[in-house]
């Protein structure tokens, strides 16, 4: 791939995101999130994706069913979605976009062992299921939080609201 190729990329995807956030959250909050775009690869029997600069993603078997999409093959294009820990967050085949929004509230309660979180938003109280289970030690019951939930409405990371976010 040319660096003109893989620089349009990268300025497309950051746009986009960019974008996304305006219109999910009124563009107060910056993520940490990366989309990238690579070829799934055999490492060691297990499926990653390679993406231009070199680096290499073990993606989850599961997840990627999870989200409706099949799940890889070696040598398919996709776009995978990297949290600010370098783990990735979810897989997409290439072509297509993730649908994320964003939910801002206050922790009722986190069931680890049920996978799952409720939070009191301006909608009420409300349950969600959740992708990420390693939760930062600040995310606790009576914590203000944002969320980014998946297309199928599952929380794939939530990260503290920043005081004066407009509660």
């Amino acid at each position: 791939m040319s660096k003109f190729l893989i620089r349009a990329i990268v300025v497309l995807a950051v746009v986009g995101f960019s974008d996304q956030f305006a219109v999910a959250d009124g563009g107060s909050a910056n993520s940490h999130h990366q989309h990238l775009q690579g070829v799934v690869i055999d490492k060691a029997g297990t499926l990653a994706v390679k993406v231009p600069s070199g680096s290499t993603y073990q993606l989850n078997e599961n997840r990627s069913e999870r989200h409706g999409h099949a799940m890889p093959k070696v040598g398919d294009e996709v776009t995978v979605v990297i949290d600010e820990n370098n783990m990735v967050l979810e897989v997409h085949p290439k072509g297509t976009e993730g649908k994320h929004r964003f939910v801002t509230g206050e922790v009722v309660s986190i069931g680890v062992m049920q996978h799952e979180i409720t939070l009191k938003t301006a909608k009420g109280e409300q349950k969600f299921a959740m992708e990420k289970q390693d939760l930062p030690s600040s995310i606790k019951d009576g914590a203000h939080v944002r969320a980014e939930l998946n297309e199928a409405g599952s929380i794939i990371d939530v990260h503290p609201e920043k005081s004066g976010a407009g509660h």
